[in-house]
């Protein structure tokens, strides 16, 4: 299983993943998010007790908002609702996998990676 990469400075990674497979995956803390994307629980699709650390979300696109600012553009529901998966840190890498399953259909490529984003600022609206 593909390790998460760091991603302190330029995206151009998660760029290069959104061109080749549709989304970048990216995992956050789950105190960076705001309340209503968050969930106590890991929501691991096979169950677990354990509370959730992280929030696991897709990026549809990256767009450059100036210099040294890139904003996102996350995949969202039907219902226009961002995607997100909120897991503990022993399913973080289960998560990328069934959130692009969950897009997709599909298994995720061994080549797309989840990126996290200490320190960048997220515009959720």
């Amino acid at each position: 299983m593909t390790e998460r990469a760091l991603t302190p400075g330029p995206l151009a990674a998660a760029a290069d993943d959104i061109r080749d497979h549709g989304y970048a995956i990216v995992q956050t803390r789950v105190e960076r998010v705001p309340v209503k994307y968050r969930s106590a629980q890991c929501a691991e699709p096979d169950g677990c007790r354990q509370p959730a650390t992280l929030v696991t979300l897709a990026l549809a696109e990256l767009v450059d908002e100036g210099p040294d600012a890139t904003g996102f553009r996350f995949a969202r529901a039907h219902d226009g609702e961002i995607l997100r998966i909120p897991v503990c840190d022993v399913h973080r890498c289960e998560a990328s996998h069934d959130l692009y399953y969950a897009l997709t259909g599909r298994e995720r490529p061994d080549g797309i990676r989840a990126f996290d984003v200490p320190g960048l600022h997220m515009q959720w609206t």
